[in-house]
């Protein structure tokens, strides 16, 4: 919790850099990246986890697939975050700094989970109702989860709508359950 706290402020100071300078987009894509570079190398991770490596080192490691085309703030964030300790955290800032970004630029990410595949109209109607109920551009991701029997479940941020046939089917076993007990 402690690390999520930290990389919504860290996310937070980058993105006051980056607004201003119009390169937030560009930030976005390369945090993204080393988040996925991370998460794919173990060397990476256990260099950037390892006390005993030099600072510098680290800093290098992190600096030297950027230099010549990030911008002189992304490469002293990277730093910075080297000389805080922070750089474990680098996917965690990652993400937020990809949710703070849309939500700078108006934008909310919904993901759609539906019973079967859903159709292009279906997405765009879904896509249309939703950014009329939240009065913000949706990105939608759509999968399907064959186990909800049905309907569709539906989170936006930290809200779950939740009109699948397994849940309406969940609560009517509770019901049963509870006439039972009486």
């Amino acid at each position: 919790m402690i690390d999520k706290t930290l990389a919504k402020r860290y996310a937070a100071a980058l993105l006051r850099v980056t607004d201003p300078e119009g390169s937030t987009e560009e930030v976005e894509q390369m945090l993204l990246a080393l988040k996925e570079a991370y998460h794919a190398d173990k060397a990476l991770r256990d260099i950037l986890s390892q006390p005993r490596v030099p600072k510098a080192l680290k800093k290098s490691i992190l600096r030297k697939p950027f230099e010549g085309r990030a911008r002189p703030s992304f490469l002293e964030f990277l730093s910075l975050l080297v000389d805080k300790n922070r750089q474990t955290i680098i996917p965690d800032i990652a993400d937020m700094f990809d949710r703070l970004a849309d939500a700078s630029r108006g934008i909310v990410r919904v993901q759609v989970r539906s019973w079967k595949p859903l159709s292009e109209p279906h997405r765009s109607a879904l896509q249309g109702k939703l950014e009329r109920l939240v009065g913000k551009k949706i990105e939608l991701e759509a999968r399907s989860d064959p186990a909800l029997k049905g309907g569709m479940l539906v989170l936006v941020g930290d809200t779950v709508i939740d009109g699948s046939v397994a849940q309406r089917l969940k609560a009517l076993g509770e019901k049963f359950r509870e006439m039972q007990r009486r």
